[in-house]
């Protein structure tokens, strides 16, 4: 979805009052507006699933943080980058995604060093340079996809799971606690140009469906 459309005050009036206080304490206006348009389509959106107004739906958070619906086995995960943004909906299924749009970074090799697993950090040295942020950002969003799917966030540390830099879409690298690495599946997606997504869902198998939200052009459930 894109963060550039405009707001109505009527959709301003269906965020909480955390929501609107988060929102408040951002300092850019432009941050303030991309939150907010984030957090108006994602309720929009979540209306559609659960037959209730933007207004009466309502969030918690888990043990580390990630956000979940209260009374409701629909689960969700939200990223943005920029003016774009993504959400995922399962249903009873842990799921995460995040989407970086690609940029200039400093001391690539200390990111690199620090979140890569060693098996990782192996096959990085055979990357050629003109690929290099391509390929660190396709792999960062399979990493904080799946980090995020988990529950536990930047907490778990993100060089404990690994992913493949030449076969996309497969994890290879499966902390214990989080099961075998055939119990997850892993997507990642082409959104624009320059920009880097992944979905990560605890499924042995799936068939995702991907659309466009235009809070302007709604679909029809069903």
């Amino acid at each position: 979805m894109s963060l550039n459309h405009s707001i109505k005050q009527e959709d301003w009036e269906w965020l909480s009052v955390e929501e609107k206080t988060k929102i408040n304490r951002l300092r850019d206006g432009v941050h303030r507006k991309s939150a907010t348009s984030m957090r108006t389509q994602l309720r929009r959106l979540l209306s559609m699933y659960l037959d209730k107004s933007p207004a009466e739906i309502s969030f918690k958070a888990a043990q580390f943080g990630k956000p979940y619906l209260d009374d409701s086995s629909l689960s969700f995960n939200i990223s943005h980058s920029g003016d774009l943004a993504l959400v995922a909906i399962t249903l009873n299924q842990e799921v995460g995604i995040d989407i970086e749009k690609w940029r200039f970074l400093e001391n690539l090799e200390g990111l690199v060093k620090r979140n890569f697993s060693d098996r990782e950090q192996q096959a990085w040295l055979t990357v050629e340079d003109s690929q290099r942020q391509q390929t660190f950002f396709n792999l960062w969003t399979c990493k904080e996809a799946f980090i995020k799917a988990t529950g536990r966030g930047l907490g778990m540390g993100v060089s404990r799971c690994g992913f493949s830099l030449t076969q996309p879409n497969t994890l290879m690298e499966c902390p214990d606690e989080y099961g075998e690495m055939s119990e997850w599946s892993c997507f990642q997606l082409e959104v624009g140009e320059k920009v880097s997504a992944c979905m990560m869902l605890r499924s042995k198998s799936c068939s995702p469906l991907f659309y466009v939200f235009d809070p302007e052009n709604l679909p029809q459930m069903g």
